[in-house]
């Protein structure tokens, strides 16, 4: 199923109801700005109504019993003001272009190289936390275009902000670090996570302490400097 929705609110509300009633196998979100760019590929919209966010929803179907199940829940939602529009596969190839709608996000905005932030924070926390970061990355970024996409059913979500066409890239990623600070000082209050699934490496090892504290930090160089006392393996990555 895809599903438009409000409001943050909403799209964690619907997770809670499909969760207890369903055997999910994926829950994603999308912005509207990131569907537009997927459109621009020569997709279609899954229905005519425009949201602010678009809920996929994948579920385990045997032989379609979990249908009618699926459908009561999606009535449910909307009747709650949770939603206002969906559509639901009723085979294979109309579930993968759905999939293709999510998926191709990332291939589709390539082109105006993306500063990317991959962030995760416990499920409980994801409303306060993106509703926190929008105010922040829109009085930061009046004139950039901000994306929102992710693995929101786990709380791993990727933040992509897309270069202008006319400023340099150097002077685009100066902007873009700075206020990854502060992104990252919001995270931390929320106790979440500099990188959700993309590793530390180099680009997020100077904000690791936004994280973890020197305790951990510490323990983590101790098991680096008995398998690898020389620094031979990876030398640079986390920390040096």
């Amino acid at each position: 199923m895809v599903l438009g929705v409000p409001d943050l609110n909403g799209i964690m509300a619907i997770y809670g109801l499909l969760r207890g009633k369903l055997e999910l196998s994926a829950f994603e979100f999308f912005s509207e700005l990131a569907l537009r760019h997927v459109l621009k590929k020569g997709l279609h919209r899954p229905f005519d109504t425009e949201t602010p966010y678009y809920v996929l929803v994948e579920f385990e179907n045997p032989e379609g019993l979990q249908t009618d199940e699926a459908l009561a829940l999606f009535e449910h939602s909307a009747e709650q003001g949770w939603l206002v529009d969906g559509v639901i596969s009723q085979n294979e190839t109309q579930a993968k272009e759905l999939w293709r709608l999510r998926e191709d996000i990332s291939e589709s905005i390539a082109e105006h190289q993306p500063y990317k932030n991959d962030i995760a924070v416990r499920i409980s926390r994801v409303p306060a936390l993106l509703a926190e970061i929008d105010e922040l990355l829109a009085r930061e970024y009046p004139d950039f275009e901000v994306l929102w996409y992710g693995h929101i059913g786990d709380g791993n979500l990727h933040i992509n902000i897309l270069k202008p066409a006319d400023l340099e890239s150097t002077a685009f990623a100066k902007q873009c670090g700075a206020v990854s600070e502060h992104l990252f000082a919001v995270l931390q209050r929320h106790g979440g996570s500099i990188s959700a699934e993309h590793g530390v490496g180099l680009t997020k090892k100077p904000y690791l302490h936004y994280t973890r504290d020197e305790t951990e930090t510490g323990y983590l160089r101790a098991i680096k400097q008995a398998f690898d006392p020389n620094g031979i393996m990876n030398p640079g990555k986390v920390f040096d």
